[in-house]
């Protein structure tokens, strides 16, 4: 029997910006009194399948609402997924699966404006949430509670309810293949509760869409967690060692949660908007995209 072969177009698309303090991502005492650095808001756009078979559209994570998360933080150039995907070609209602890394709001939070979506979500991710919440709700004030809400939004946790009695949300249970090349992979308590990586099996090797697993390349690459989490350092450091292992060392097959960085490694343009799109890798049958110097696109 031959081996199944698989191949994707793996890009990453900016749809917001932010300012935040450089230990944030980079890690206290290495980052610490460096003042703030310039974060991507990021959603990744996996394109493929099995070569010669059905044609999968999927993105690892969707991003966040036009809300009140944009006076919370310093965002900048926030943009709907329509005018995102319409950078590629496409638009929301053409997103068959979104794969979410965790549940915080700028990973899951707009996951309404993808109607045709299936959502893919940790089961213990969702329960640890829900966990939090409760005892959220017991500490008498919103100052006590404003720690466990810092980056997750409660009324995320209605929606995702409304989302499983729906059908549109499914748990996923630890490592499982939920796409063809594209496996789920659990990282239990690191970042948070029950986040998610996934390798995406391509013609050119393997690549891993870490979320905020590695928010930087940095961390990966030096061996230090971010300054903000809500889970397990130690843990991180094993997935870094997994991710330097499964990779044999090319540390820039990794896609981080939030690295301006990547622009760098890969082919990327900056829409008029300021926001870029990354051209991570391309299958077989797919140009590049990139504008040509006069301006156009190679189709």
């Amino acid at each position: 029997m031959s081996e199944r072969k698989t191949d994707y177009s793996i890009y990453s698309l900016e749809f917001c910006q932010g300012d935040v303090p450089g230990d944030f991502m980079g890690g206290v005492i290495m980052h610490s009194n460096e003042g703030a650095q310039r974060a991507s808001m990021l959603y990744t756009l996996i394109i493929g399948g099995e070569v010669g078979g059905k044609q999968h559209v999927a993105l690892v994570d969707c991003g966040f609402r036009n809300d009140y998360w944009l006076d919370r933080f310093p965002f900048t150039k926030w943009e709907s997924p329509e005018e995102v995907l319409a950078r590629v070609d496409l638009r929301p209602e053409d997103i068959e699966v979104i794969l979410v890394s965790h549940m915080h709001f700028d990973h899951m939070g707009n996951f309404e404006a993808f109607p045709n979506a299936q959502l893919y979500v940790q089961l213990d991710e969702y329960v640890g949430w829900s966990q939090a919440v409760e005892t959220a709700n017991q500490l008498p004030s919103e100052a006590e509670r404003a720690w466990i809400f810092s980056s997750f939004d409660p009324t995320d946790l209605t929606r995702a309810a409304k989302g499983i009695a729906d059908g549109r949300i499914r748990f996923v249970k630890g490592d499982q293949e939920l796409l063809p090349g594209v496996t789920a992979r659990l990282a239990r308590d690191s970042h948070t509760f029950g986040s998610q990586w996934f390798k995406v099996e391509t013609q050119n090797g393997p690549y891993v869409i870490a979320g905020d697993i590695v928010y930087l390349y940095e961390n990966v690459e030096t061996m230090w967690v971010p300054g903000y989490g809500q889970g397990n350092s130690f843990n991180l450091i094993n997935l870094y060692k997994t991710f330097r292992d499964e990779l044999k060392g090319e540390t820039s097959r990794i896609i981080p949660g939030h690295d301006q960085e990547i622009k760098r490694r890969y082919t990327s343009w900056v829409a008029e908007s300021g926001n870029s799109v990354t051209e991570v890798n391309l299958r077989a049958i797919d140009a590049s995209r990139a504008p040509k110097n006069d301006g156009t696109l190679l189709l």
